[in-house]
């Protein structure tokens, strides 16, 4: 039989009493119960008998299109054996039509003529049904007489059910246009074949829900997610149709149309996380016939996502703990260098801290560096929206950098501007880039200048910040690698400068954070030109223009509570404040804070957040309901060396003041003092004088020669005589050293001359001096090694003595 869906028939008014005589109902009941329990028998038989026919090919290859087809003349024959009697006999010449056996024969003759099957080719098919039902009734073990009537039953059907066929094959279609009707089915049945293949073969499950929620029909893919032993084209020819969606799928389709996202789905495979989407279905006159629901399983990718995201918060977990760990002994080492510059030194030791205090400067860097770079490539960047004036960052930028411009006495540090609105954006970001780009700069800039501007663009609120040096550039090919994570446009770069490559490529990446973009221009031998453009929101009433920012608030020794379990930098903290003036008293412990808070009086609370029993922001919060109304609303100040780990608003909502990441200038942290407490230090930190030797000595430079040098040739001309004078110096001492080795008292005595005359000339009058002495000695071959090494080590200490005593002497001297 011809593989399409059958239609359920309504009883019919039977003229007739049709059944043979000797068929009692209770053996009627019996065949049909026998037919439906050998539908697969059935269905293999006919599928074998239609695979060697010639019109197989003209059908659905679907096996359930097949079972349907057995299914639809099993319901006929039991159709015709419900409205028949024991008593009647099978009447030939009844009305076509008239009863189930004709009805059957008229309704499949007529869909298989129109779909253009020849009569001979569905008769010899239908014959084929024939034989199949004879062949299997026959083999049913029942009693000889009751198998007889059953197959007088069957074969009654069938030669009604041909009559049917043959009487109305020509008959009904007579007045038809046959070729158009033949055209027009057989095309449909073309689509509708198309349909099925494609619907069948999708390999996302589709569900066709008919306007009252009940499945119409579903693809293989669907069928075999939600039941059992599904095969292609169950759905479609099955009872499964008559399924509502929300008893199979767990939900309604309200809650598909509103949802249209990832959801829990329970199937036969498991619970199982699907995507789903849901499509209106419209008739031809755009009414609601239903929805075409389907299912895109995300399962793997949603583990996927859970396990990049449980990878990146394992990420941000040791990037914190890693924070914490380096750059809490950096910090020790800052505080412990920092308190060495206070106590009296000799020359040579004072060296060596300060040798020790630029290593740690730029290990913290680096560390810097890589937990910035992690932390962006985590996307964990959070950008702060607050009022600030450009110009005081542009002014922050040159001030930090002085330091490091004073070590070449040919560069100078220029600003360039324009007039600058407040503006409204991440301060700390773009200071970030300026310090990075300015820092490269001067690094990399032996003599000339480097030049810091900024200038507001036309058309909008949009600013070009730009880093220019006379420094000596780079190859064009190198232009894009440098911006490259780790890549240098030199390998000889990291071993005269250190670092770690990783600048640039964070100040890009921040760039895109913040809407910009970053670029570069050089020409080899001339220099490099950074330009950053950005998008800055109008500002509200900034920080900038503040008549009084600049007038020192007065001096006032503090009270201070300091919560830190670190020995270290417990030990640091309280010998620096303590030596800025201040009374200090260390708590090891947040409770150990709170008794102390309970005992004493104080003015301002410093605390570490990383704390053995409670951390920071629970005593924060514990200090801010405080019964006592001084101490509830002392001034927070949190320190931590997780740094950019911390979250602002958890502070804030903490009730903590300030916040600083360790290691920090100590300088920023008498800036908070000031800013908290309205009052500065009586020593403030990180602006003391040097101390002892190093002042002492400065006295034995006289000021005036130096000053005279730098009016006379201008400061430019001058600044190049001290770096003469700070390389042969060193050079010097070297010489010195080895003709000391060579017991070579004629090179002393040359050497301690000519540094005599040079010391002299600028008014280095304490070296002047004792290279006299060295000199005189020598010459009469009476100098003792331990003299010899005193001047050695007193031009060790003469370049950052000439430093000193340039950046004095030079102070407000025109350029030239």
């Amino acid at each position: 039989m011809i593989a399409e869906k059958s239609e359920r028939f309504f009883p019919f008014a039977v003229s007739a009493e049709l059944a043979p005589v000797g068929v009692s109902a209770a053996e009627r009941s019996a065949l049909a119960d026998y037919l439906e329990s050998s539908e697969t028998l059935l269905t293999e038989r006919v599928v074998a008998y239609a695979s060697t026919r010639s019109y197989s090919h003209l059908v659905s290859t679907l096996p359930e299109a097949w079972r349907s087809s057995v299914q639809g003349l099993t319901d006929s024959v039991i159709l015709m054996l419900d409205h028949q009697s024991a008593e009647s006999a099978i009447d030939y010449d009844a009305d076509i039509g008239t009863d189930p056996s004709t009805a059957y024969g008229i309704e499949a003759g007529l869909r298989h003529r129109l779909r253009g099957i020849s009569l001979e080719t569905f008769i010899g098919a239908f014959k084929g049904y024939r034989d199949v039902y004879l062949n299997v009734t026959a083999e049913a073990r029942v009693p000889a007489a009751m198998r007889e009537g059953w197959l007088r039953l069957l074969r009654g059907f069938f030669d009604r059910a041909e009559i049917g066929i043959c009487a109305h094959w020509s008959g009904e279609l007579g007045t038809l246009d046959h070729d158009q009707l033949l055209s027009v089915n057989r095309a449909l049945v073309n689509e509708k074949n198309k349909y099925l293949t494609i619907f069948e073969s999708m390999n996302n499950p589709v569900l066709l829900v008919d306007d009252g929620g009940r499945i119409e029909n579903m693809n293989f893919a669907a069928a075999r997610l939600f039941l059992q032993d599904a095969l292609p084209g169950s759905v479609y020819y099955g009872p499964e149709a008559n399924l509502r969606f929300a008893d199979l799928a767990g939900f309604d389709l309200e809650a598909v149309k509103l949802r249209g996202e990832a959801g829990d789905v329970l199937t036969c495979i498991g619970e199982r996380w699907y995507s789903i989407t849901a499509q209106e279905m419209l008739d031809v006159s755009r009414k609601f016939v239903g929805i075409v629901v389907t299912f895109h399983d995300v399962t793997e990718a949603r583990r996927a996502r859970e396990q990049a995201e449980a990878l990146a918060r394992a990420k941000t977990d040791f990037l914190a703990t890693m924070s914490h760990e380096i750059r809490t002994p950096i910090h020790s080492i800052g505080g412990v260098t920092e308190l060495l510059k206070q106590s009296e030194l000799a020359s040579r030791d004072r060296g060596y801290v300060d040798a020790i205090e630029r290593s740690t400067e730029v290990l913290a860097s680096i560390v810097s560096d890589v937990l910035d770079y992690a932390r962006i490539e985590s996307g964990l960047v959070e950008l702060e929206q607050v009022d600030f004036s450009i110009d005081q960052i542009l002014d922050d930028v040159a001030r930090m950098m002085q330091p490091l411009v004073r070590r070449k006495p040919q560069l100078r540090i220029v600003i360039e501007r324009t007039d600058l609105p407040p503006v409204l954006g991440d301060a700390g970001k773009l200071r970030q880039i300026l310090i990075n780009l300015t820092s490269n700069a001067v690094k990399f800039t032996p003599e000339g200048t480097v030049v810091i501007g900024a200038e507001r663009l036309a058309g909008g609120h949009r600013f070009r910040f730009t880093v220019s040096d006379t420094g000596p550039g780079i190859a064009a090919e190198k232009l894009e690698e440098i911006f490259k994570p780790y890549i240098q446009s030199d390998s000889s770069i990291s071993r005269r400068h250190g670092g770690t490559g990783l600048g640039l490529a964070i100040c890009r990446r921040l760039a895109g954070h913040l809407g910009g973009r970053l670029d570069v221009r050089s020409t080899p031998g001339f220099g490099s030109r950074f330009t950053l453009e950005v998008a800055l929101a109008p500002g509200g009433s900034g920080p900038a223009g503040d008549a009084t920012a600049d007038a020192p608030p007065p001096a006032r020794a503090l009270d201070l509570l300091v919560v830190e379990d670190d020995e270290v930098n417990a030990l640091v903290a309280q010998s620096l404040l303590s030596a800025a003036g201040h009374g200090v008293r260390v708590a090891g412990t947040g409770e150990a804070a709170l008794v102390a808070l309970g005992e004493h009086r104080f003015d301002l609370v410093l605390t570490d957040l990383n704390l053995p029993d409670m951390d920071g922001l629970e005593l924060a919060r514990t200090i801010r309901r405080h019964a006592d109304r001084h101490t509830a609303e002392l001034p927070l100040v949190a320190l931590s060396a997780h740094g950019p780990g911390v979250d602002p608003a958890a502070l804030t909502e903490a009730g903590i003041d300030a916040f600083l990441g360790k290691p920090f200038h100590f300088a920023r942290l008498e800036e908070i003092l000031c800013r908290l407490v309205g009052s500065s230090s009586p020593t403030p930190l990180g602006k003391a004088a040097p101390a002892g030797p190093a002042r002492r000595a400065l006295q034995s430079v006289d000021l005036c020669v130096l000053r005279g040098h730098a009016e006379a040739l201008g400061r430019t001309s001058a600044a190049r005589i001290v770096q003469t004078f700070r390389q042969s110096v060193l050079e010097t001492a070297r010489a010195l050293e080895l003709a000391m080795d060579e017991a070579d008292m004629r090179s002393v005595t040359s050497l301690a001359h000519r540094l005599k005359g040079a010391a002299r000339h600028l008014g280095f009058r304490g070296l002047s001096d004792k290279a006299e002495q060295v000199e005189t000695a020598a010459a009469a071959e009476g100098c003792e090694a331990a003299l010899v090494l005193e001047l050695v080590a007193d031009c060790r200490a003469a370049p950052e003595l000439a430093d000193l005593a340039w950046a004095e002497a030079s102070a407000g001297v025109a350029e030239g």
